[in-house]
């Protein structure tokens, strides 16, 4: 995707169809679209007004598609299955893989309100701006929190950190039950792929790097640089610390929901096999 694209992704409803000529006016210069529906939306339903309102919402769907085609702007459907915050997650995921450089807009005005409560929770994710028509007519601009995660993630070894949290999280989905990793079992699976990078603006108590990026000795990473590397994703509230069980000197840590959120967004399958695993495990 070039710079200057502009995807605008829909939550799906009855009348996104009479919405997005609006939408298309005040935001000039949309590249491609995504409608996201419920996977409830293509289900037919032996109960006549369910069906029947679900019918609306497949013609919106498809008259946005036929507006989008006479404008010759690329459409996709995309479905999201129960639950819908993980499965949100994945979609939009993939979306911006898709469109890595892409300003990247919301319309949330139509759909099942489990639907537009993830996209909206999702958003500042990928810096989505949001948009809806409260009152069923203009479209206005949704404020949403800012996240500056994806530049600190830029340095690959805390999507290394990341990844072998995430590996060692059970299958679970309860917060409570991820487990505490001790922090020199972590070292020990993090150095293998530790590579060291020139930061572009000095920052202010981090570890001064004078070499040039590339992969190095495992015993390149000291044990300062790897409390570095902690202590900013635990600032960030992408990692949590915790005494450890077995010493109350040594320290152990665990991936927050948030660490997941940000890692699913923003690592890269290429820096190496631990990311790419977790990565395509999402």
């Amino acid at each position: 995707m070039q710079p200057g694209s502009h995807v605008h992704i829909i939550s799906a409803g009855e009348k996104i169809h009479t919405a997005f000529p609006a939408i298309l006016r005040m935001l000039p210069g949309i590249t491609r679209v995504y409608v996201v529906a419920g996977s409830e939306t293509y289900g037919i339903s032996q109960n006549l007004p369910i069906e029947k309102e679900r019918a609306k919402v497949r013609h919106a769907v498809e008259s946005v598609k036929e507006i989008s085609a006479s404008l010759e702007i690329p459409f996709a459907r995309e479905t999201v299955f129960p639950p819908v915050l993980p499965s949100a997650r994945t979609v939009l995921t993939k979306i911006r893989r898709e469109n890595k450089r892409a300003r990247i807009t919301f319309d949330l005005s139509g759909g099942s309100r489990d639907l537009c409560m993830a996209l909206f929770a999702l958003a500042p994710w990928i810096n989505g701006e949001v948009w809806s028509s409260f009152d069923g007519k203009k479209p206005q601009q949704v404020p949403v929190p800012d996240r500056d995660v994806q530049a600190m993630l830029a340095n690959v070894n805390y999507q290394t950190i990341l990844a072998v949290l995430l590996r060692n999280r059970p299958t679970s989905t309860v917060l409570t039950d991820v487990p505490y990793i001790p922090r020199q079992y972590l070292y020990s699976q993090v150095w293998p792929y530790y590579i060291r990078q020139r930061a572009q603006k000095p920052v202010e108590g981090a570890p001064v790097a004078h070499y040039k990026r590339g992969r190095k000795p495992a015993n390149d990473l000291s044990q300062a640089t790897f409390s570095w590397f902690l202590k900013v994703l635990t600032g960030a509230g992408l990692a949590e610390e915790a005494p450890g069980r077995r010493s109350g000197r040594e320290t152990a840590y665990r991936i927050t929901a948030d660490g997941e959120m940000a890692f699913r967004f923003f690592a890269d399958p290429a820096v190496n096999s631990i990311v790419n695993q977790m990565l395509d495990g999402a």
